[in-house]
């Protein structure tokens, strides 16, 4: 074993479990961010841990829909078309991945890293003494129509062969279970061993802080570049730092980093939106997904958010008031909250075309590992990624197959 430290950078939630879990195996490890630790995208996300979230965005009834979801106000889905048409093999790419054969595949291997989910997060969390910061009252995902819920029963049948556990609920067990909700729907699925975070950018700060009290490093700069064979970071100031490996968790921003081999990857931003409502908090006792709308409603110790929406653009695009306007007008609808929001964000989830991560090595160095790319579910599945991430390190066999989420899938 190298006696120089491995590199991780990025600091959300990604990266600070690839650091816990690399030093665990008993590793040195430097984490760097440019930012405050969980800062980021991680700290404005819907706080589910969503073990059941193997169904991707792609589905084989997007390409006839697009021009309805581009182009509806009610639609949760927005695309700047001029950064659409500066990326128009994402785009084909991303259609190509909605074929059913291909969103079966994507079920499957996002269900394998689902599976593993607790054992991933959990020893990290306990150890960070954060286990105060979750609640487990299950998460309840409703449909409004029935035309909605029919069309998602396929893909709640491959849930359940993903070794996922729902109950089907009527409008009546909805409301009995959650009765501030102001509307009724049609059906609703309770995955009772689902859990939340009431905040997590704390969850992050914990972390990041047991990863210190265990002699790691942090260096708040920003990296722009490593070698090739990840043996070097460097840093914006020009300083260069020896490393023996290099773990890139940078998220959106993971294909910035110069001659780390990422730019070649078809790495794009879904910017997502929230809005908070302080002191509403108690309305829900459970994150609530509604479906059709593209949203989740979640009691935080801090207000009632609602997160969600999908936004394909660019990393410097001005905030879409559309996003954060139909968020509002779905929190009137849904829980009748009609005052200004005391709090609005957008965020960058990284997202590739098959809505799978990259997990693994560069295709010519074994000392630059990817680790990014979890689109709607990094928080979930980032105590994993940390496992997966130190066995790669370390060179012993993977807890879970790595093959349908390596970096060398998109080299042809």
């Amino acid at each position: 074993m190298s006696d120089q430290p491995v590199a991780v950078v990025g600091a959300g939630i990604v990266g600070v479990c690839c650091a816990l879990w690399l030093q665990q195996s008993g590793r040195k490890v430097i984490l760097f961010d440019g930012a405050e630790p969980g800062s980021g995208t991680s700290s404005g996300n819907a706080c589910t841990i969503a073990n059941y979230g193997c169904v991707p965005v792609n589905n084989p009834a997007i390409p006839r829909q697009l021009p309805s979801l581009l182009f509806s106000s009610d639609s949760p889905l927005s695309i700047d078309l001029l950064h659409a048409a500066a990326h128009p093999g994402w785009v084909i790419s991303f259609l190509k991945h909605c074929r059913a054969s291909e969103v079966s595949r994507i079920i499957s291997a996002l269900g394998s890293l689902l599976r593993q989910t607790h054992d991933g997060l959990d020893p990290l969390v306990t150890a960070a003494g954060a286990d105060d910061l979750f609640k487990q009252n299950g998460c309840l995902y409703v449909y409004a129509t029935k035309a909605a819920y029919d069309a998602a029963t396929p893909y709640n049948q491959a849930r359940a062969e993903n070794g996922v556990h729902f109950e089907t609920l009527d409008n009546a067990e909805i409301r009995d279970l959650e009765p501030q909700l102001q509307m009724d729907f049609h059906r609703g699925l309770l995955f009772s061993n689902a859990r939340q975070t009431v905040n997590p950018q704390t969850l992050v700060q914990r972390l990041f802080q047991h990863f210190i009290a265990s002699a790691g490093q942090f260096r708040q700069a920003k990296v722009v570049e490593t070698a090739a064979d990840g043996e070097w970071i460097k840093l914006t100031d020009g300083e260069k730092i020896s490393v023996s490996k290099v773990v890139i968790a940078a998220g959106a921003f993971s294909r910035q980093l110069k001659n780390a081999g990422t730019a070649r990857l078809p790495l794009q931003t879904e910017r997502g939106y929230h809005v908070q409502f302080a002191g509403y908090e108690s309305m829900l006792s459970r994150p609530v997904g509604w479906a059709e709308a593209g949203l989740y409603a979640t009691p935080m110790d801090r207000g009632l958010r609602f997160a969600g929406t999908v936004e394909i653009a660019g990393l410097n695009r001005p905030v879409n008031q559309r996003s954060l306007n139909y968020l509002r007008k779905r929190a009137r609808q849904m829980m009748a909250i009609d005052q200004p929001p005391s709090q609005t964000w957008l965020g960058f989830r990284p997202t590739l075309p098959d809505s799978l991560p990259v997990i693994g090595h560069h295709q010519h160095s074994p000392n630059l590992i990817y680790a990014f790319g979890h689109q709607h579910i990094g928080l979930t599945l980032a105590g994993i990624t940390g496992k997966l991430v130190s066995e790669i390190v370390s060179g012993v066999p993977t807890c879970v197959d790595i093959d349908p989420f390596s970096p060398h899938r998109f080299s042809s």
